[in-house]
């Protein structure tokens, strides 16, 4: 089995006002994003239309689950779900990426843009601070 990763783009994640507090299994977080900035060769400049992020913290490691509603360059509208992994008190740092795996849904009538309903997004994210975000190096996988 081979598999090959693509190129797709650099996402960055911009975070609003975030309400945290202790759970009975770790600490739990939800933001709402300002903005994402993503272009794709294919999509183009795609426009954030909503997006917000859940997190859980633990001793062990975070997990960040993710949903954002797009627009590609060229209108269609798109969703995008993910989910990232990582040790967060080191990421928070600057020092640690965290992992994503996502996908994407898109009207599978769009031929151009049909084939990314089965495909695997994996991506590279590392905090930065001036300005506060998330930047994901991100590809597709296929087989």
């Amino acid at each position: 089995m081979t598999i090959h990763m693509h190129d797709f783009g650099l996402m960055r994640i911009f975070p609003k006002a975030s309400f945290r507090h202790a759970g009975p299994l770790a600490t739990r977080s939800f933001t709402d994003f300002v903005l994402v900035e993503w272009e794709t060769d294919l999509l183009g400049s795609v426009t954030m239309e909503t997006g917000m992020g859940c997190y859980l913290d633990g001793p062990g490691g975070a997990q960040v689950s993710v949903r954002i509603g797009f627009t590609a360059g060229d209108g269609t509208p798109f969703f995008f779900q993910y989910i990232s992994v990582g040790e967060m008190e080191s990421h928070i740092r600057g020092k640690t990426p965290v992992m994503l795996a996502g996908q994407m849904e898109i009207d599978p009538a769009i031929e151009k843009y049909a084939w990314l309903n089965h495909v695997q997004f994996v991506g590279r994210g590392m905090l930065s601070r001036e300005p506060l975000r998330q930047d994901y190096e991100m590809a597709y996988i296929t087989g």
